[in-house]
């Protein structure tokens, strides 16, 4: 299910730091896990943490500390 609020290329990528923090969040807070890769999300968690819904943050903040 995509409940995305812009019409994107499918091919679009995020290109700089803004817009992966704007992809993620919406990506994640809409339960739109596909394409997402562990090792990004865990390089802008930090950052990404504060935009997220609080169980989503909790959800990952786990699983990172579990499975690194």
């Amino acid at each position: 299910m995509k409940l995305w609020d812009y019409n994107l290329p499918k091919n679009w990528q995020p290109k700089n730091e803004r817009q992966w923090l704007w992809y993620l969040e919406r990506k994640i807070n809409y339960d739109d896990w596909q394409g997402l890769k562990k090792e990004i999300i865990k390089k802008y968690f930090q950052k990404l943490k504060k935009r997220l819904d609080p169980g989503k943050r909790m959800m990952l903040k786990f699983y990172f500390k579990k499975y690194g």
